[in-house]
């Protein structure tokens, strides 16, 4: 227009940079809220790594001399009673024995890791696939599993 000058580059811009800054604003805000909720909700549901860290824990506490080569969580499901927040995790493994082993099912709490309902020899390399399910209880430092440690 004649007599008028040019606009200036911010005019230009005007309320579809301030809109493109408030929205860039209220994506980084929105984002950390997300974290922040994520963390407020504690600690994630056990996965595989914690579950396979605490059969190895119970194995070693039981005197079972095999080694855990494999372990998958199948399945899970969490708990709530008035008093306490829990978690089941059943689980598939494979454990490799080293050496023969006897595993005297008299002592359940044995038998009950390695998935075996009786008394069971195992020779030097043999690997038994075993399914279990493994507890967990919520704590303030996370969850607390059988073997007694927080994950």
């Amino acid at each position: 227009m004649p007599g008028h000058p040019p606009p200036s580059k911010s005019a230009v811009s005007g309320a579809g940079g301030k809109s493109m800054k408030l929205r860039g604003l209220g994506l980084a805000l929105a984002g950390a809220a997300a974290l922040a909720l994520a963390a407020c909700n504690g600690v994630r549901e056990p996965n595989d790594a914690v579950g396979a860290k605490v059969l190895r824990n119970l194995l070693s506490k039981q005197g079972v001399s095999g080694k855990l080569i494999s372990f998958k969580k199948i399945d899970g499901r969490a708990l709530k009673t008035p008093n306490a927040e829990a978690y089941e995790l059943w689980y598939e493994a494979e454990v490799q024995f080293p050496d023969a082993y006897e595993a005297d099912c008299s002592d359940r709490s044995r038998c009950a890791y390695l998935g075996l309902t009786q008394s069971q020899s195992f020779q030097k390399g043999e690997v038994l696939k075993a399914e279990g399910t493994l507890h967990f209880v919520r704590a303030d430092k996370g969850w607390v599993a059988e073997d007694q440690s927080a994950y």
